[in-house]
């Protein structure tokens, strides 16, 4: 059997990293303490069909952070994000789920039709000019670009794979007429996209065809406004503006909520919206005259970037103003947006579980799911994927920002740590056990989110101005057999 004499595994990249000058993190324990038996019992109870083919085009995989409280003694389930392609923990996943998604990508480069079709793979990091943060996971972003190659290559077209920070310095050569593939940081992508006259994007003289991250997405849109043409881009998740703001995800939310009432989830999101600084205070303020407690959440930020609760009535207003001026002030400097982040997202704080297993190094630590729902061709599948855990114990009297954030990226800066260390593989009945839930549990919380990504894209056919997005285009995939899904 032929082998690939120039292929190399993640394992031995991974290895290899610290050679290169770039540490990244090894997901493998996490990725095989998932019981994958498990996850099949789960996904045969939960997936769901797409409409039709014509849907394919629309989705790859978006990760869902799931906050968890007690409701007459049950456990509640709350989606607070969906995020997107630019997922970090892919390879939490077992290789039969990353391969779905994957395959998703090789599909979308082998129907491709641009002979020159050049695609942007995103990565979060490098947000602060003053201490850039180099991503660990930036292997799993290689496996993206890895498979678009493939998809290219399949269809007879050899690709170009490049670096945004090596075509900065040197772009000669570049403007081909064959496909490429281009790795980068999302900063480093603004600062060197240009927009036509047309509304089309380009990248040192050549045009983008297709872009992976939502939040990238939604980022370009912020940089450019309205004048992109969304028409001629591909985002590889069509939903990317509820991947990337939460107040548009929470409006989704309750449509899906009020239609399918699952059991295992509140009737509804309250949120508001706040376009302006002046809004932003006057809504803080009114909640917690109302003994509401507020949360404020920046639109297309990440990495718990912009983040404030506000637990206390009893704060100054002063104080209260200071610290959304330096939330504003901070996604300012790390987004390149004047004046912020807006609009915000104000919601109410949810009082969640913590770990109660006694003897358990995270014991009292607050903690959240990360559900990962991905297409594995025609279906909509999910896969509980980590329960990411709080770097400090909560302490209701005195509650301190890191033991009420549980962003893995955060836990690790803070406390110079591995990301595994705040994290438990979640397709695991032993992880189960020490947070208190059943399998049953996880049956409810899978259907319901594929059930609600399966809504989201519904939407994006049927409403698709309710996203910022143009009347779609024709699908590709709408005559195409429909392969049948990976084996589980």
């Amino acid at each position: 059997m032929y082998v690939n004499p120039f292929q190399i595994s993640l394992e031995t990249l991974v290895g290899a990293a610290p050679l290169l000058g770039h540490m990244l993190e090894d997901r493998t324990g996490i990725r095989e303490a998932q019981d994958w038996g498990l996850a099949r019992k789960l996904q045969a109870v939960s997936s769901v069909r797409l409409r039709d083919a014509s849907q394919r085009d629309l989705f790859c995989v978006a990760p869902l952070d799931v906050l968890v409280t007690t409701t007459n003694s049950r456990p509640q389930f709350h989606i607070i994000e969906i995020n997107g392609t630019g997922i970090g923990g892919l390879t939490n996943l077992p290789g039969a789920a990353v391969g779905s998604v994957l395959d998703g990508l090789c599909e979308w480069a082998q129907h491709a039709t641009e002979p020159d079709a050049l695609v942007l793979v995103a990565s979060s990091g490098k947000e602060c000019d003053s201490a850039p943060r180099l991503n660990k996971l930036v292997h799993e972003k290689i496996l993206y670009a890895e498979a678009l190659k493939r998809g290219f290559e399949q269809s007879g077209r050899a690709a170009d794979v490049r670096t945004a920070v090596a075509l900065a310095r040197d772009s000669a050569g570049f403007a081909a007429d064959r496909p490429a593939i281009v790795l980068g940081y999302i900063k480093e992508f603004l600062e060197h996209l240009e927009l036509d006259a047309t509304g089309k994007l380009r990248l040192f003289g050549r045009r983008v065809h297709a872009a992976v991250n939502d939040r990238f997405c939604l980022n370009v849109l912020q940089h450019f406004g309205s004048r992109v043409d969304l028409a001629s881009l591909q985002t590889m998740n069509r939903c990317f503006l509820a991947g990337a703001d939460k107040g548009v995800a929470y409006g989704l939310l309750n449509g899906y909520l009020r239609r399918a009432a699952p059991r295992c989830m509140p009737h509804g999101v309250e949120f508001a919206r706040a376009a302006t600084r002046e809004q932003l205070i006057a809504t803080v303020l009114d909640w917690l005259r109302a003994g509401r407690r507020p949360v404020i959440k920046p639109q297309g930020t990440g990495l718990g970037h912009g983040i404030e609760l506000f637990l206390s009535a009893a704060e100054s207003v002063e104080s209260i103003v200071w610290r959304i001026d330096a939330s504003l002030r901070s996604t300012a400097e790390h987004y390149c947006l004047p004046g912020g982040a807006l609009p915000y997202t104000v919601c109410d704080y949810l009082d969640t579980r913590t770990i109660q297993k006694n003897g358990h190094p995270l014991c009292g630590h607050k903690y959240e799911l990360r559900v990962v729902v991905y297409r594995d061709a025609d279906r909509l599948k999910a896969f509980p994927s980590i329960v990411k855990i709080a770097s400090e114990p909560y302490d209701p009297a005195q509650p301190s920002h890191l033991s009420l954030i549980n962003n893995i990226t955060t836990s690790a800066q803070s406390k110079h740590a591995a990301g595994v260390e705040f994290m438990l593989p979640l397709t695991n009945r032993r992880t189960l056990e020490v947070i208190g839930l059943a399998q049953a549990d996880l049956e409810e919380l899978c259907a319901t989110c594929t059930g609600f990504v399966r809504y989201v894209l519904d939407r994006v056919q049927d409403e698709p101005e309710s996203l910022g997005l143009p009347a779609e285009r024709r699908p590709r995939f709408q005559a195409a057999r429909v392969p049948t899904a990976r084996m589980q």
